[in-house]
């Protein structure tokens, strides 16, 4: 809850683009340190030292805390205004609406089957999540136009069909 709220006042000044890219490689480095210390954890474990096993597990759970923080802060706040501000005025509901659908849409797919990946692939698949993050980045770069500052007028003429 806490970063959502401190992201919520910081947003406009730091930029949609900026905080989607900066999110996505945080997500993804926490992602592969999480694996790295899950992996690190399990060796631990079958060499029959449960004290590092522990530390091990602990560092892997805190990098989970932190890519949820950086989640939270991020990729769980702009989604849900963007739609709003990108969309012309004649559909701006509408597509406000889709665009929070696809989101939710996104999360189940991803989360609904996150036990059948972990039972399957075991923490190899936070490497899986971490390269996910990361491959955003182009398309948050390509396809996304920066809004912050911008009035929903000028988001308007960026994408009107008879623009000069």
């Amino acid at each position: 809850m806490f970063p959502t709220l401190i992201y919520v006042f910081a947003l406009d000044r730091i930029g949609r683009r900026w905080t989607l890219s900066w999110a996505a490689i945080g997500q993804g480095i926490a992602m592969f340190l999480a694996g790295g210390m899950a992996r690190s954890g399990l060796n631990a474990k079958a060499a029959g030292d449960d004290s590092t096993a522990a530390a091990y597990g602990a560092a892997a759970a805190a990098f989970i805390y932190i890519f949820t923080s950086v989640f939270s802060a991020t990729w769980l706040t702009v989604p849900w205004l963007y739609p709003a501000e990108i969309f012309p005025l004649e559909v701006r509901a509408k597509g406000n609406v889709w665009g929070i659908v696809g989101w939710s849409i996104g999360n189940g797919r991803l989360t609904l089957p996150r036990p059948v990946m972990f039972n399957a692939v075991g923490e190899k698949i936070l490497y899986i999540f971490g390269a996910s993050n990361i491959i955003t980045l182009p398309m948050v770069w390509a396809l996304y136009p920066e809004s912050n500052q911008c009035t929903l007028e000028e988001m308007d003429l960026l994408f009107a069909a008879d623009r000069p």
